[in-house]
């Protein structure tokens, strides 16, 4: 058997590939951009190298997992981020269908997200609707999650907005500001006024409408989760959830490019107690946040499993549903390396504690 079909996702990372096939190689992989310098076709050269090597190293190693081992994986997990209808534009299924699915798929629980009003408010109804259809179907119901994210449409870091939804059923979650963050319209939207909502005061302190916000998060045990800000000034926000009792804090998509977080930084992050939401969207769907699913098991790998929570961050309408692109991120981290340990870990184990299910 050739070297490079031996399929260790770790060493294969390390190969290097010398200058001199680079230059090989130059008048056989062409580039449509023209606009491009020899030094950028030349990195992009060498990761196509790196990477081809790596998808044919994993096709003749030889399949070592069963459609009944995904099956068994999926049975019982838990996805911490999800995307339901409720939103005042096109979502791929509204969250009664979403909830179906997963309880047809025997999956734990399930934690909806939405952007512009708190999904807690719509826990008690769609709880209602779900235990219905369930008896008539003789299934168990998933348990449905909520929370309130920080956007302006609920007043931005609104400590009242959080209390008012303490009494909503299933409710568990704080995202900080998404959309609305001042860093997400920079870069997302070239937006250069500053305008959005920040996180921190003009000398880098956490701004005190949030220390609030954590003071309630501590008391009734919420989790608190990043939004998307830069690593600089979420981890200063995160140090003082944790001076004031916050004990659940957790990192959105660390890998996307508006709260991007390297696997040095998750490091940090890990020693904290702090937990990594391991994206499905931005494992599997366009635009790929960083090489997809290699880059996925490579953070499993270097930072450990222990601190990841699986999240889908499906919803949306030109991605698949929910319960397809939940299989295939298990299918994907199965074929890239990752054990079935470790992925009980990251979609049953971690989530469980993370939600205070056990």
């Amino acid at each position: 058997m050739d070297a490079h079909e031996k399929f260790n996702l770790k060493k294969l990372l390390e190969i290097d590939v010398p200058q001199e096939r680079i230059e090989r190689l130059r008048d056989v992989v062409y580039f449509d951009r023209g606009d491009i310098s020899q030094e950028v076709k030349d990195f992009l050269l060498k990761e196509q190298i790196r990477f081809v090597n790596i998808q044919y190293a994993r096709f003749l190693a030889g399949t070592h997992f069963t459609p009944a081992d995904v099956d068994g994986i999926l049975e019982g997990s838990i996805d911490i981020h999800a995307h339901g209808g409720s939103e005042p534009f096109d979502r791929i299924c509204l969250e009664d269908e979403l909830l179906q699915d997963y309880t047809r798929a025997k999956m734990r629980a399930i934690v909806i997200k939405t952007w512009y009003t708190p999904s807690a408010s719509r826990n008690a109804l769609l709880m209602k609707q779900l235990k219905a259809w369930a008896a008539t179907e003789n299934l168990e119901p998933v348990t449905l999650i909520g929370g309130i994210t920080l956007n302006n449409s609920v007043g931005g870091l609104n400590p009242n907005a959080v209390e008012r939804c303490l009494k909503f059923p299933g409710f568990k979650y704080i995202w900080l500001p998404m959309v609305d963050s001042y860093h997400h319209r920079k870069l997302v939207y070239d937006d250069q006024t500053g305008a959005g909502l920040h996180i921190l005061d003009s000398s880098g302190k956490v701004l005190p409408e949030l220390k609030e916000i954590f003071r309630i998060a501590a008391d009734h045990d919420l989790i608190v989760a990043s939004g998307h800000y830069p690593y600089a000034e979420t981890a200063v926000a995160f140090e003082e959830a944790l001076k004031i009792g916050v004990k659940r804090l957790e990192v959105v998509h660390p890998a996307h490019i508006h709260s991007k977080t390297t696997i040095a930084q998750m490091k940090e992050y890990a020693k904290e107690g702090v937990k990594l939401m391991l994206s499905g969207l931005g494992t599997l769907c366009f635009p790929l946040h960083e090489t997809g699913p290699i880059y996925a098991a490579q953070m499993i790998e270097e930072v450990g499993a222990d601190h990841f929570v699986y999240g889908s961050d499906f919803g949306q309408i030109h991605n698949p549903t929910h319960i397809i692109g939940t299989r295939w991120m298990i299918q994907m981290l199965l074929a890239y390396g990752v054990t079935k340990d470790d992925l009980v870990k990251i979609f049953k184990t971690n989530p469980a504690k993370h939600l205070d299910l056990e």
